[in-house]
Parts: structure tokens; sequence; C-alpha cells
């Protein structure tokens, strides 16, 4: 019987000594929404006992795909340099399914109420999100604004490779910002990947930000492509020192080390930053989420931009002025599961019309490398282009992957479609009939 007891408080001591050096997390508390009873459900990552008492509070927002091991990971790295991580996820708290649609129709309340919540602390307090849920950070903290009278008591928000525009539109045609970019005038750090899909958009996105008055800083991550801190095959909560096996690679590896770092030396920088009084006003009509267009689309023709690349096979590739047929150019690559779900069904089109139809599948941002034995598992005839720097499809206005124009005979785009679809339809078939003057069967 002593035995047994010794055995269990030796185990009770293990834990008490890995809490002192990791850090604690437990569920510990809620934050109630108005008068509606729903409420967001917080999970608290302390420092390790005897950390001071006054380092800063980090509002980690859950991405939309819920609770991950990577974002757990670096919350555990922030909480052992002395942070407080209070770790949200607020589409679970709200019961709400986990769409994109979703998330960007979230109000302002759910973090904004997470903010009140959190400044009691008296602690120097930032707002981290990613991706889509950074559309619902910013409104929360313009909600928050709208009833504090100490704007600086919220150092600012942590933004990584932040999605803040209302949809995709048609292929080929300018994407739109939610009006809460234009409304937004407490300062932002924006952690830019440098592979990611938005890179080429922000110069334009940081000329939004500053003309509503916001002091915009931006951090570009070197050799990554977004979401490089969700990508892990397991949790690393005690260390983020030997991850090199269990993310994409190596420069993810130095890009998640250095993430907690990247954060906690925002707050100073955010903290001294102007934080004004005045909130500004809401542009109504771009509050909503725009539906996204699927099939393929007419378009008001438009001269195709011309491209040279290298494919896999070391051969040059560009469109062909003087085809007589149509030109495919798709943009993809094989981290987006619908860019590898049509290939096979694009090689069944291109083997109908060998003679009258080209199809280039620019590969985006990928190396050359990765890309061969990825397509060991295809067996397509069309050539495999590599856009390393997103060159080209910045030419295009390539907005969501995978996109894809048609350019008829006359070097023109006539038809675009900015997501994946079956290329061997009877629709499909009719449209490059059409384009090809030929008569339908």
């Amino acid at each position: 019987m002593m035995w047994g007891v010794r055995v269990a408080w030796q185990g009770w001591l293990l834990v008490a000594l890995m809490v002192m050096m990791l850090g604690t997390a437990r569920a510990e508390f809620s934050v109630p929404l108005g008068d509606s009873g729903d409420q967001l459900d917080v999970r608290v990552i302390e420092p390790p006992q005897g950390a001071p008492e006054d380092g800063p509070l980090v509002l980690w927002v859950a991405n939309q795909y819920g609770d991950m091991a990577g974002p757990d990971s670096v919350a555990h790295a922030l909480a052992r340099r002395g942070a407080t991580v209070w770790m949200v996820d607020v589409m679970d708290s709200l019961f709400l399914p986990r769409s994109d649609v979703n998330v960007r129709e979230l109000d302002g309340e759910p973090v904004g109420s997470l903010i009140e919540r959190a400044i009691k602390e008296g602690r120097p307090t930032v707002v981290v999100a990613a991706d889509r849920m950074a559309v619902p950070t910013l409104r929360g903290m313009r909600w928050w604004q709208e009833r504090t009278d100490d704007p600086a008591a919220l150092t600012g928000a942590v933004l990584l490779f932040p999605s803040l525009y209302r949809g995709a539109p048609v292929a080929g045609e300018e994407p739109e910002l939610f009006s809460i970019v234009d409304a937004t005038n407490l300062p932002v750090m924006l952690l830019q990947p440098e592979r990611g899909v938005y890179r080429h958009r922000l110069l334009d996105l940081r000329e939004r930000f500053l003309e509503g008055g916001s002091d915009l800083f931006i951090k570009m991550i070197p050799e990554v492509r977004d979401y490089f801190h969700m990508e892990f095959e397991e949790p690393a909560l005690d260390s983020l020192d030997s991850i090199d096996d269990i993310v994409g690679g190596a420069a993810e590896a130095r890009a998640v080390r250095a993430l907690p770092d990247d954060i906690l030396r925002s707050i100073p920088l955010l903290a001294a930053a102007d934080h004004p009084d005045e909130v500004l006003p809401i542009d109504p009509d771009r509050t909503t989420p725009v539906d996204r267009q699927t099939g393929l689309q007419p378009v008001e023709p438009q001269e195709a931009p011309d491209f040279e690349l290298t494919d896999l096979e070391g051969n040059p590739q560009r469109l062909d002025p003087d085809f007589d047929g149509v030109q495919i150019v798709n943009f993809w690559a094989t981290w987006c599961p619908a860019c590898v779900e049509e290939i096979p069904s694009m090689e069944r089109l291109a083997s109908r019309y060998p003679d009258r139809l080209k199809i280039y599948a620019i590969a985006f941002k990928q190396s050359p490398e990765h890309l061969r034995e990825f397509m060991q598992d295809f067996d397509v005839s069309f050539p495999v282009p590599v856009d390393p720097d997103g060159e080209v499809a910045a030419k295009y206005d390539a907005f969501a992957f995978p996109s894809s124009f048609l350019v008829a005979a006359d070097g023109r785009i006539h038809y675009s479609v900015n997501a994946g679809i079956i290329w061997d339809t009877e629709e499909v078939d009719a449209i490059v009939r059409e384009m090809l003057e030929i008569e339908p069967e």
C-alpha cells in the first residue's frame, strides 16, 4: 500500500516538475457574450512557476480549422518566455460549422468581448489571429474601440497571412477587401510568409491600412508559405528546438522557432504606435462575403499576359501566339486538394483535342525537385512550368487556387474559373468546341 502511495506521489511530483518547466494549460473560464447566453471558452496557458506576473497577455484566436498542434506548440513556447496565452476557439464556443462563410460573417462581439475581459488584467495585451480569422479579429478590435475610453489598453493585433478579402471573384478580376480594413486605425503587425498566396498583394493592403490611419508593421517570413506554423505531425509542447522532423522542412522549422519571439517583439512596437480615439465608419456594402464563382465564366475578352517559364523537363514554355486553337493557363499547387483533383480530368480533355488544345499547368511557388517527385503519380501529356516567385500568377491576377484561363486563337482570355472543376464534362467540352469553332455534335 505504501509503495502504491509512493508511486502515486512520485507521479504527481513528476507532473508538478513538468508544469514548472513547461507552463500550465487548463480550461479555466468563460467570457459571456451580452445577454444572449453565448460564451467563449478560454483555455489558459501560463508561464512557469516563478515567472514575473506582469508578462504580456496574448489572446490567440484559433484559426477557422480549430485548435491545432502547431499553434498550441507556439503558445507553450510563448508561455516559457513569460507570456500568458488565452486560447479561444470562437467557432467551437458558438457551435458554428467551420465554413469560410461562417467565419467571415462573424461580427465583432466575440473577439471584442474577449479583449474587454483581457484588459482588466492590466497587462500588455495583444491579439493573434491567422488567415480568415483576421476579419472577425479586426471587427472585434473596432467593437471594443467603440466601448472603451482607453484605446491604448490594447497594444494591437498580430496577423499571420491574413485573408481580408470578401471572397474569390471571377478569375482575373480584382478581389475586394472587407470594409473593416478601411475602418481599422488601431496598430497591426502583419507577419507575411514570403511564399504566401497573397504576397504580391501586400503593398496594396499596406496602403489601405495606412489610408485608414492604422500604424501597420510588416515582417516578411523567408522561404515559407501560408500555414507554416500549423502543419505539425504532432505537438511539441516542451520545446521547439527539435521540430525539424514534424514540420514541412528546414525553412518551416526556422520560422516556427522564430515565431514566439516575432510575436513578443511586436508588442512594444504596437504599444508605441498611435491608438486613436476616433472609431472609423464601416461601409455596409462591403461587410458580407461574396459568393464564390464556380464553373467556367465568360469574361470580357482581354489580352492574355505572356510568360517565359521552364517546365520540369527543362524546356522553355510560353504562350504560342500562332496557335490555332485553345490554350489553357492553369495555376495550381501540390498543397491544394482541388488543384490535384482536377489533373486527371484535365488530361482527359487534352487527349480529346491533341492538336487543337494546349495546357500549361503552372506550379505556383514550388520547387522543381518536389514537383518531379509529386508528378510521378500522374501521367500527363501537358507541361508543368514552374512559377517560382508567383510573378506570372500575379500578371494573371490569380487569386484562388486553382485558377484557369482559356485563351482563344486571337490571343485573348475568353473564359476563366477560380475553382477546381471536372474538365471533361459536356459543359466544358461545349465551351472548348465553341472556342475552336467546331460544330456541336
